[in-house]
């Protein structure tokens, strides 16, 4: 019983007050969160769930592996990031352009591209049966609005 208190406080305490973010390069993660603009920049395996990157510029970024569960990226360009293997559920990528991204074996589970542009970018049928396309160009250049 006192075991069962014991994690629910300790979770609690997980959700409430997030942990900072981090990397391999935690300089260019500073750069990230205080200049917005980080291109070609090392965010390898960045924990950044819940941040708000609205407004970035992360082009070439390697993001691959980076946990960016519940992020907001909005009007952001992440064109040529790669983002293979990130989890990106629950994020927002309204009105972002994402040209020939790398998505391969991205996670997916609720995120946003309403009005995102993913012209080219490396990412499957499968991974977008799970996400929000609203008026979002899709790597064929066709625009889905199957979630208006």
């Amino acid at each position: 019983m006192k075991y069962r208190i014991f994690l629910a406080i300790v979770l609690l305490i997980l959700f409430l007050f997030p942990l900072p973010a981090w990397a391999l390069n935690p300089s260019q993660v500073v750069q990230l969160q205080t200049t917005r603009n980080c291109q070609v920049c090392d965010l390898t395996g960045a924990y950044l769930p819940v941040s708000n990157l609205d407004y970035t510029y992360l082009l070439a970024a390697d993001l691959s592996r980076a946990n960016l569960v519940g992020a907001s990226i909005t009007f952001s360009n992440l064109s040529r990031a790669n983002l293979s293997g990130a989890n990106l559920s629950y994020a927002n990528f309204k009105h972002t352009k994402m040209f020939l991204a790398n998505f391969s074996n991205a996670i997916f589970d609720k995120t946003d591209f309403t009005e995102a542009v993913l012209t080219s970018a490396n990412i499957s049928e499968a991974q977008l049966a799970k996400a929000k396309l609203c008026k979002t160009v899709l790597p064929s250049g066709l625009t889905s609005n199957r979630d208006c």
